[in-house]
């Protein structure tokens, strides 16, 4: 097929989403979440332990009301916080063929109602039809998450619900996400951070939720318990931030495909500067764009910078910068006309689901080149940040380099 013929399909599939009645746009999103919804679960309850992360959630989650074994005695098993087995225990205490599908629900749903909140934040006029592109362009990404359960698809929607709480400066319940993410993985320290830095009036509710998620733990029948826990957390954490071998797809996944590994306090320092970079381009975000986009700006860099710099992420991560990255194409095509970019971040969406692909596809891409796709859009963001002048629109001009 010729470019020339690729370019008039493309066109025309933007002319017919565009004239597409807002209440049937939103019962074809509905439909499609409703359908999704319906396989996964039904899959999950026919064979709920089979490509399953929450083995791991469901044992901890027994063990820790058993008060006796720790949830930290095999390294590299759980490597949450306690406060996520209490967080599990309604779908633990249900049979596995009823809480797994429930969780696996709960997680798509989380998910499709942070798409939902993100397009009337940012096109409240068009949000039924921003709504249902998002949903197309998310769902590559969503299929791994979506059958074994993990907790990356529960973490997109909230960080993606966290760039829409702090633009409206609902400061509490910015605060009770941001504690979600911690509690649904530790990585979200980071974006915890730099939030807590950049938003001064985030900082007693977020202080206030942070130490109730720290007490949480102690309302545990063993107290002595639930308190040598935390010390067995931190040292499982510490041996977990130096994974070995290659199965890891963050930057230093990506120059070990390609034959370079970098010695580990080379990795460090990076992982470090990149750090105060992403602290110092978020503060500079706020203050170059409105509120609305500048927190969206803030929270896509963060999860970016998570998906590269955090030594533990796996393909199926990138459902975070997904979430991200579906908005933005639902955004650029729908609301600015801008059916080139559109196209950008389309393949951004389709690249972000290459673990689903099966062969030749993800032996091929495996490990490299979502982190490469994820390192230009940090680049991206990081001079449109950096470059641009302060203005009240989210910068898309460039977003072909983002691809």
């Amino acid at each position: 097929m010729s470019a020339v013929r690729i370019s008039d399909l493309w066109q025309s599939l933007w002319s017919f989403l565009d004239k597409l009645p807002a209440k049937r746009a939103l019962v074809a999103a509905l439909a499609i979440w409703i359908v999704y919804g319906t396989v996964i679960s039904t899959i999950v309850a026919i064979q709920p332990t089979r490509r399953s992360a929450t083995i791991e959630y469901q044992r901890a989650t027994d063990n820790w009301w058993g008060g006796e074994k720790s949830l930290y005695r095999k390294k590299n098993g759980y490597l949450y916080l306690p406060q996520f087995a209490i967080l599990y225990t309604p779908y633990e205490i249900l049979p596995d063929r009823v809480g797994e599908p429930l969780w696996r629900l709960t997680c798509l749903g989380l998910l499709a109602g942070s798409l939902w909140a993100a397009a009337g934040h940012f096109t409240p006029r068009r949000k039924e039809l921003i709504f249902l592109i998002a949903t197309l362009l998310v769902l590559p990404a969503s299929f791994s998450s979506a059958r074994n359960g993990q907790v990356n698809m529960p973490l997109a929607g909230l960080f993606l619900l966290l760039a829409v709480t702090l633009a409206r400066e609902k400061w509490w319940t910015s605060a009770i996400l941001l504690g979600l993410t911690l509690i649904l993985k530790p990585i979200a320290i980071a974006p915890i951070l730099v939030c807590g830095v950049l938003f001064p009036r985030l900082r007693v509710p977020l202080a206030a939720t942070l130490a109730a998620i720290i007490a949480m733990p102690f309302l545990h029948w063993n107290l002595s318990y639930a308190a040598g826990e935390y010390p067995a957390f931190f040292k499982n954490l510490t041996q977990a931030g130096k994974p070995t071998g290659h199965s890891w797809c963050d930057f230093a996944g990506m120059f070990k495909s390609f034959g370079m590994e970098l010695p580990s306090p080379v990795q460090l320092g990076i992982r470090g500067l990149a750090g105060l970079g992403t602290l110092a381009l978020s503060w500079l975000a706020l203050r170059r764009f409105d509120p609305v986009r500048g927190a969206f700006a803030v929270l896509f860099l963060n999860v970016t910078y998570l998906m590269l710099f955090n030594p533990r992420t796996e393909t199926n991560s990138y459902i975070m910068l997904a979430a991200f990255a579906a908005v933005m194409g639902a955004y650029t095509g729908a609301f600015l006309k801008r059916i080139d970019y559109a196209a950008w971040w389309t393949a951004v969406a389709i690249v972000l689901g290459s673990e689903n692909y099966g062969n030749p596809i993800f032996p091929w891409t495996n490990l490299w080149l979502k982190a490469l796709v994820a390192s230009a859009i940090f680049v991206w963001l990081a001079r449109q940040i950096l470059t641009l002048p302060k203005t009240t629109s989210l910068p898309c001009q460039a977003a072909t380099e983002a691809a």
